[in-house]
């Protein structure tokens, strides 16, 4: 505790402000703001904070489903600070500093149901078996002039008239925006985010930011937030909304959240190169599991506007060699990075539990030994694969019937996750959209 405050005193000036940040089960950061000089004790005692936090719904709120026992009354528990997340906040007026807290049981033990803890599980699951996982994150979004409803794409830093179509690859886009790119560049340095390329995406002012992959696993998905916080607030300074929606516009390509993974023995040797028929069972059990993962991979209404019968995005179970139309890619690669890109999350996505669902579906393969079925051949339409629910009600069945990730994620967080998110769900259903009217109020 101590050497890390020191190391952060002597790189930045003392806090007049500390964040508090919680990833609840949505991977949204909520929390607190603390006084600097309260940082050592902080360090020492953690924050009492409702329970509740973890499992709200999007809009914060806590469902009346949730507050059962033993949640009656919202109690407050503990949450600690995870050890190495003490940062500066560049973006703040005043020096101020941030850290990442979990919750923990009266004993100080971990809480079984927090989502770093289910990914904590199933890393500890594949280490047992000598399996050690090596992964990067890649996230999308959206940059949005917010002065406009619906929000319109931001127009160039410069004034120039902005491109019309997605330009994907385009470096120009890249350019109307460098102010913006470079500022994020200055944050993920001063954070030690491990920012790698920028790129522009398949819709209009839509970028892509890759984290540099690591054998860190639960340090890494932290990063994937630290970078959607810091993209967030740099584009709010320039008065611009960046959104991680995974569809927020209607007539522009989707933003996912694809995750890569190799496996490691324990020399340091990747097990995919070493035997291809590991490679092939772990796609087979992600085959398996990823209709029970939908759920997680997308977490709220607006995800499953995302899954189109046209598109880049996935709506079936299927793999295949350099192939952009599948669900489980096997990238172009040398030997030592072969490995597997999940292509079915959105950017709304949680990473701590995208992470958690795709290591036990790899877990699942390897261990039965899972077939994945025929793959889909570079340059030619994708296998039709296994349909995935792509409604959000069918996805949440299907995950709380999932003996599977029952057994990799534990009772506790299924318990308050399917709770929190039925309630959602059903709320979401019952609201009257702006839709509704437009369609049915004079026709009907």
């Amino acid at each position: 505790m101590q050497d890390e405050i020191s190391a952060y005193l002597e790189a930045n000036p003392e806090p007049e402000a500390v964040d508090l940040l919680i990833a609840d089960s949505n991977g949204i950061l909520r929390g607190k703001q603390f006084p600097g000089n309260q940082l050592e004790k902080l360090f020492e005692k953690g924050a009492n904070l409702p329970y509740s936090l973890m499992f709200g719904d999007v809009r914060g709120s806590t469902p009346t489903a949730l507050l059962q026992p033993p949640l009656v009354g919202d109690p407050d528990v503990t949450y600690r600070v995870q050890p190495g997340s003490l940062q500066p906040v560049p973006w703040a007026s005043v020096p101020t500093a941030q850290v990442f807290l979990r919750p923990v049981e009266q004993d100080g033990s971990n809480d079984e149901a927090d989502p770093i803890t289910v990914l904590e599980r199933v890393v500890d699951r594949l280490n047992r078996d000598g399996l050690h996982p090596v992964i990067a994150l890649e996230g999308e979004f959206y940059l949005l002039d917010p002065t406009q409803t619906p929000p319109a794409p931001v127009s160039p830093e410069n004034g120039w008239p902005a491109f019309e179509g997605p330009q994907v690859y385009a470096l120009e886009p890249l350019q109307d925006v460098q102010g913006f790119i470079d500022t994020v560049k200055q944050v993920a340095d001063a954070q030690s985010i491990p920012l790698t390329s920028v790129l522009c995406e398949y819709g209009d002012s839509q970028f892509e930011m890759n984290l540099n992959h690591s054998g860190k696993i639960v340090e890494h998905a932290r990063h994937m937030l630290m970078l959607k916080r810091a993209v967030k607030n740099v584009a709010a300074a320039n008065e611009t909304l960046a959104s991680f929606m995974a569809q927020p516009l209607s007539e522009s390509g989707g933003s996912g959240c694809h995750l890569h993974v190799s496996l490691l023995d324990e020399k340091g040797r990747n097990i995919f190169a070493d035997d291809e028929g590991h490679l092939l069972n772990a796609i087979g059990g992600l085959m398996a599991t990823m209709a029970q993962s939908m759920a997680v991979c997308a977490p709220f209404a607006n995800s499953y506007r995302r899954f189109r019968k046209a598109g880049w995005s996935p709506n079936a179970a299927n793999w295949g060699r350099n192939h952009r139309l599948v669900s489980l890619r096997i990238p172009v690669s040398g030997k030592n990075d072969l490995r597997v890109e999940h292509r079915i999350a959105g950017a709304d996505v949680n990473p701590y539990l995208l992470t958690a669902a795709v290591l036990a579906g790899i877990h699942h393969g390897l261990v039965n030994k899972s077939d994945p079925g025929p793959e889909s051949l570079e340059g030619e339409v994708p296998h039709p694969g296994n349909a995935l629910p792509t409604r959000w009600r069918e996805a949440l069945g299907v995950f709380e019937a999932s003996e599977i990730f029952r057994d990799y994620f534990g009772e506790e967080f299924f318990k308050y996750f399917c709770r929190s998110k039925f309630a959602e769900e059903e709320n979401f259903h019952l609201e009257v959209s702006d839709r509704d009217y437009g369609w049915c109020l004079r026709t009907v």
